[in-house]
């Protein structure tokens, strides 16, 4: 019953890394690699969100 615990917990942490991680990339900039000026294929720029009329 431990193990299953500590393993939910485990996998808790690890998609809410990965979620924090696509957000930061949706919305422009690094995601998270070392030394980058952007010019990484993980990087973009930042888009500007439609408008609805």
């Amino acid at each position: 019953m431990t193990t299953l615990i500590v393993g939910l917990i485990v996998l808790a942490v690890i998609v809410l890394a990965l979620r924090a991680t696509i957000r930061q990339s949706k919305s422009g900039g690094c995601s998270g690699c070392s030394g980058c000026g952007g010019g990484c294929t993980s990087c973009h720029q930042q888009t500007p969100p439609d408008k609805k009329a």
